[in-house]
């Protein structure tokens, strides 16, 4: 791509001597300055950082949201709660049984879902989802890949990273795939207890565009 897009934290990544690549349409870093090695290392003692900003992420809410859902994902949206489960691995089907993509589907609220895909894949994502719409009159679907931020912090210090900065709402605490809402520095936050690391104490976050540089 001749003009890939940049994520709310691509001053971030400069002012940190980030290498920057192209990846799936966006400018990313693929390594720092002290290297893989150390960033893998700092991650799985202490806490790891992650940008993950570039992924696609589809908001699905009206009264046929679920029913929608229930037809275009492998997994079983109906099972999402918000005080237990909040998250699911799923997989986006075709119609002859393959695989479109694979998701990760979230419920902060009850008449809400957001389902995030993979960069590459957004837009493909999105017409194969248009071509369902037809079928379910009570539904909007919404791509919120510019006007949201996701972040991911990662590894056995994010817990007390996010305890010392939240100043309002509770860990999704203490089963994975947990998801609540706080508030950091007067700005709404979606969190989860999930990620791609393997690290047991993880969350990814959610929020306004606008706010995430101070987030971060």
């Amino acid at each position: 791509m001749s003009n890939p897009a940049k994520t709310p934290f691509y001053e971030e990544h400069l002012a940190l001597k980030a290498k920057m690549v192209e990846f799936g349409g966006w400018e990313m870093p693929i390594m720092y300055r002290d290297g893989i090695v150390r960033e893998h290392l700092n991650t799985r003692r202490g806490v790891g950082l992650f940008d993950v900003s570039h992924m696609g992420r589809f908001i699905i809410r009206g009264k046929d949201g679920l029913a929608f859902l229930q037809h275009v994902l492998t997994n079983n949206a109906a099972a999402l709660d918000i005080h237990t489960v909040g998250a699911q691995y799923t997989l986006i089907p075709s119609e002859t049984g393959g695989a479109v993509d694979d998701a990760y589907l979230y419920r902060f609220q009850q008449d809400e879902f957001l389902l995030v895909v993979n960069a590459a894949n957004r837009k493909k994502d999105w017409q194969h989802f248009l071509q369902f719409m037809k079928d379910f009159h009570a539904l909007e679907i919404l791509d919120h890949t510019a006007e949201m931020a996701m972040l991911s912090l990662q590894g056995p210090n994010s817990r007390k990273i996010l305890n010392n900065v939240m100043s309002h709402g509770q860990l999704p605490e203490p089963r994975r795939n947990a998801v609540s809402t706080v508030s950091i520095s007067g700005t709404k936050v979606l969190l989860a207890r999930t990620g791609y690391t393997g690290e047991p104490i993880c969350f990814e976050l959610f929020m306004e565009s606008a706010h995430g540089p101070e987030i971060w």
